[in-house]
């Protein structure tokens, strides 16, 4: 499983983003800028917007379901890598 700290997002130009948390975890906390929300359960029926052709970061709270949903991607033959640390370790400015 590929996996980087969620920190490091920062330094990857244009990088795609999948926050897979719930609605109400993204209301009270926000997200990084540029996520795209498809919440954990969605992600089979949304594989239609999600690029086979680039690398996909997955987030979550903490890192657990995004590791999970990286995996899965993976099986599919995306290119997926798990933010480590998730939204409880992100550092910088989160977008609401």
């Amino acid at each position: 499983m590929k996996e980087i700290n969620v920190n490091d997002i920062d330094n990857i130009k244009d990088a795609y983003i999948i926050d897979v948390r719930e609605d109400i975890e993204l209301k009270e906390t926000g997200t990084i800028k540029g996520a795209i929300h498809i919440p954990m359960n969605m992600v089979p029926n949304n594989l239609n917007k999600i690029p086979k052709d680039k690398e996909i970061y997955i987030l979550c709270r903490s890192g657990r379901r995004s590791y999970e949903v990286a995996s899965y991607l993976r099986e599919l033959g995306y290119d997926a890598v798990n933010l480590a640390g998730g939204i409880l370790e992100y550092k910088k400015e989160l977008i609401k």
